[in-house]
């Protein structure tokens, strides 16, 4: 995250948007610099002290005679972000689900994966653009940020940044809406993304408006796709369905409560994530409408 304030210090407010895409750019770099220090450093290693690694193949590729390098090479030096919703709010007071957020947004994206090119073919490694779920960067990013700038309203004034590209997790819109916003962005990321849809526990009882879902998102080109759907169990009764705090049959407070949270289902989210990823997920609403 760049602040506002930051790019105000080189340029006027209407020049703004290139103002920011330079500093960008050398955040960008500095990125490149800490990756090839990394792989440059994991290279020199012994092979001898990760032989799991690549006596079962793990590693494809590897040659004893060329080294550890002759595996990582075919490997990915990601450059991640997040907070896209929250920056373009700094930048110019709304996020890509308008028409203009969405104009500056793909410029911003389209810079990373410019860069990302550029790196791949001096260096002949794999760099790419990730959008990262951030599983704890999003909360102390997030602390750090309010710490130093205060609240400002839709950027610090919760306790997370939004995932990558990500529609903010708030914003009411059905499925197919969530689906062309990000779908848009996507095609920028070369090592990895995520676009999934919040839903009621009552869609397992309609499985052709689910398929329809999934169809739309792979019409749309969406490299990853993701339905999340809440399941709670009372572990006094056994009651499964969606309820949260309390099972509607016993009242009984003894609940497993399985939540989708980035990439993989998580027991308990309530222990197994920090407070702003927590929080994350009870901001989440239902991309439902088109289902009722």
């Amino acid at each position: 995250m760049i602040a506002k304030e930051e790019c105000e210090k080189e340029g006027q407010e209407e020049d703004i948007i290139p103002v920011f895409l330079a500093l960008l750019d050398r955040k960008i770099n500095e990125a490149r610099i800490q990756l090839m220090e990394r792989f440059e450093w994991i290279c020199s290693q012994d092979p001898g002290s990760a032989r799991f690694m690549y006596e079962n193949n793990v590693m494809a590729g590897y040659v004893p005679e060329e080294g550890i390098r002759s595996a990582l090479k075919h490997g990915t030096l990601a450059i991640g972000q997040i907070g896209l919703a929250e920056t373009l709010q700094i930048l110019v007071g709304e996020d890509h689900t308008t028409e203009y957020g969405m104009k500056i947004a793909k410029k911003i994206e389209k810079r990373f994966k410019e860069r990302c090119a550029e790196y791949k073919e001096k260096y002949k490694l794999n760099f790419g653009v990730y959008y990262t779920p951030a599983e704890n960067l999003c909360y102390t990013a997030m602390t750090k940020f309010k710490e130093r700038y205060g609240i400002i309203p839709n950027v610090s004034d919760k306790e997370f940044f939004t995932n990558s590209i990500h529609v903010p997790v708030w914003k009411e819109m059905s499925p197919f809406d969530k689906i062309d916003i990000e779908s848009e962005l996507t095609g920028y990321s070369s090592a990895g993304c995520i676009t999934y849809v919040e839903l009621d526990s009552t869609v397992k009882n309609n499985i052709d408006a689910l398929e329809t879902i999934v169809n739309y998102a792979m019409d749309k080109d969406i490299p990853y796709f993701a339905v999340n759907v809440p399941n709670d169990t009372c572990l006094d009764c056994g009651y499964c369905d969606e309820f949260n705090d309390s099972c509607p049959v016993c009242g009984s407070h003894n609940i497993q409560q399985l939540r989708r949270v980035t990439g993989y289902l998580t027991g308990n989210y309530k222990t197994a994530f920090n407070w702003g990823k927590q929080k994350e997920v009870e901001a989440r609403v239902k991309h439902t409408g088109v289902l009722e």
